[in-house]
């Protein structure tokens, strides 16, 4: 196994209060950098309990872990467009635009020299006006640190990286406790965990409810069954994953037993019952892939056959998942401390859980290669696999490059009758 050692972050660098210092350390398998290269694809996952959108790239050397703050990232979807990301009271889209990436490998103008630029924010002499410290005030090693990050982000991005993913919109939801997004041929659904039930968006509305199971009486935010996972087939809701079938305000958080089930939408019906805390169905090459999270297990559902498989057993919270050809990419997190009066049975199991991500070869089930976080990202939520790029770059809504990086077709006409 490799290391990686990334620099610690402040917590002012990312706008974030009273955050232990982060350590994004991790160890991976010594193939993985040759791997993905060769594939040319990289990863994108989120992690809730360290408030990251996490990269992991690669030069075909080593492997680089890249990191952007936001709250609470979960749900993640990925395609040649772009990254779709839910957050605490957001859905954002980061569009794909390569046609920037010379330009973000440009040291970024500062304000003051920017024609773009508004001029309100100007002082007389023609500088910004800025905060200044007292006179003969000593800067503390947090403000130091904050101002070290704020001039990274004029310098060029990475020599390396060869995609860059843009913010370009973004949707307030409020905290619908939203869990798994995908596109599909209504625009993105999302699992809306608080309301129990599946979601589409529209600018008008927070949320717009389109399905709950039939067990759920009333569209309340009470998140009563932890409704979680959510995977499409031909464009549209077919499989989801709860943590009980309970019809009570956050009633499967004391259940004696585990609950959990694997329902058919289209049917509304339960397919596999009794699982303990699963997450992440996923349909790919006409079966369920799912994890049986709680055991720590790999499953995969027939809907042809109604057989239920477990593929792999991990010592690790499965959680996260996404394909590339034969290739599965899951992730892993560390059974925590939670308000759950039952744990999940994978405490009994191991001494000690892991976080990571962990690869395999759906064509064998064996197991390809491995990323362990060895410092404190412990909870992974989602998984993206990202194609045709080895080394992307986002630019986050808050970072001082959406002033002036541009993206817009050619001159339209005023009616569309023109183009006739």
């Amino acid at each position: 196994m490799t290391s990686i050692n990334p620099a610690l972050e402040s917590p002012l660098a990312t706008g974030a209060a009273a955050e232990p210092e982060a350590d994004f350390g991790c160890e991976y398998s010594a193939n993985l950098p040759a791997l993905l290269k060769h594939l040319n694809i990289s990863l994108a996952f989120t992690s809730y309990q360290a408030q990251r959108l996490m990269l992991v790239r690669t030069d075909g050397v080593t492997l680089d872990v890249n990191f952007k703050h936001f709250p609470r990232p979960m749900g993640l979807t990925a395609d040649s467009n772009g990254l779709t990301l839910g957050i605490f009271t957001q859905v954002l889209q980061f569009q794909r635009e390569d046609g920037l990436l010379p330009q973000i490998k440009q040291p970024l103008k500062r304000i003051e020299d920017d024609v773009t630029a508004p001029r309100l924010l100007l002082q007389n002499n023609g500088q910004v006006a800025a905060p200044q410290p007292a006179a003969g005030a000593a800067k503390s090693s947090d403000e130091e640190a904050f101002e070290a990050y704020q001039t990274s982000l004029y310098e060029p991005v990475d020599s390396r990286v060869d995609a860059c993913f843009i913010a370009r919109s973004s949707h307030y939801t409020g905290m619908i406790n939203i869990h798994d997004v995908e596109w599909g041929n209504d625009g993105l659904w999302v699992v809306n965990s608080s309301f129990s039930c599946l979601s589409s968006l529209d600018p008008r509305y927070s949320f717009v409810p389109r399905w709950k199971p039939p067990f759920i009486s009333a569209l309340v935010a009470e998140d009563r069954c932890h409704l979680n996972g959510m995977t499409l087939k031909d464009g549209q809701p077919a499989y989801v994953t709860t943590f009980s079938t309970a019809d009570e305000r956050g009633k499967w958080r004391d259940g004696e037993g585990f609950n959990g089930t694997l329902m058919d939408v289209q049917r509304n019906e339960i397919l596999v019952a009794g699982l303990a805390m699963p997450h992440s169905p996923r349909w790919y090459r006409g079966k369920v892939y799912y994890c049986h999270s709680g055991l720590g297990q790999l499953c995969c559902y027939d809907p042809a056959s109604g057989e239920n498989r477990v593929l792999a057993e991990v010592p690790g919270f499965t959680r996260g998942m996404d394909f590339h050809g034969p290739i599965l990419v899951m992730g892993l997190s560390r059974v925590r401390q939670t308000d759950v009066s039952r744990p999940a049975p994978l405490a009994q199991k191991y001494d000690e859980t892991l976080s990571g991500l962990w690869f395999f070869n759906l064509d064998d089930l064996s197991e390809i290669g491995q990323i362990r976080f060895t410092g404190n990202v412990e909870q992974i939520y989602d998984v993206a696999v990202l194609t045709g790029c080895c080394f992307p770059e986002i630019i986050e809504p808050s970072h001082p490059r959406m002033r002036n990086h541009f993206c817009h077709p050619p001159m339209q006409p005023l009616r569309p009758e023109a183009c006739i």
